[in-house]
């Protein structure tokens, strides 16, 4: 390939490096976001009526409306992320269902799952930019980040493969 030409092998590790925090970043943001948020134990109420600070059970907050949606969007990007590791067993996944998947549908399933992790970062950044949730803005940003893991990932490959 011509990238792995120009390209030196300590660069393209380096961009491969950035690439992937850069991506996992707003994945765990998203994550964390979805976590219910811890609740102080005790408040102090002062009012004029009471001398003493009284420690009571802070209020429950609104439960804030998650989307499952979203939600699930959040699942494919972070499968889509992951299918992309370097290092993750991708052919051992493939082995262990071979045996129960005949050939042809085996071809098809990898087409269609390779597909499917490529789009659907994409369709979730789409989905948060046009409908608010509560993990709107890492999902946009790890919709856009996590595509462009995919397309230049076989271009840094080739650079640290030509060292």
């Amino acid at each position: 390939m011509f990238a792995a030409q120009l390209l030196d092998p300590r660069l393209a590790f380096l961009l491969l490096c950035i690439l992937l925090i850069a991506a996992a970043i707003p994945i765990a943001f998203a994550w964390a976001r979805l976590l219910p948020e811890e609740q102080p134990p005790f408040r102090f109420h002062r009012s004029s009526e009471r001398a003493t600070g009284e420690l009571t059970p802070a209020p429950e907050p609104p439960d804030s409306r998650r989307e499952p949606f979203a939600v699930l969007l959040l699942v494919c990007v972070s499968l889509s992320y992951l299918w992309q590791l370097p290092g993750l067993p991708r052919d051992f996944v493939l082995l262990c269902i071979a045996p129960y998947v005949p050939e042809p549908w085996l071809q098809e399933l990898v087409l269609f799952t390779k597909g499917f992790l490529v789009v659907m970062p994409g369709a979730g950044a789409v989905y948060s930019i046009f409908r608010r949730n509560q993990i709107r803005a890492p999902l946009i940003a790890a919709g856009i980040l996590v595509p462009l893991i995919w397309l230049v990932l076989p271009w840094l490959r080739a650079a640290l493969a030509a060292s």
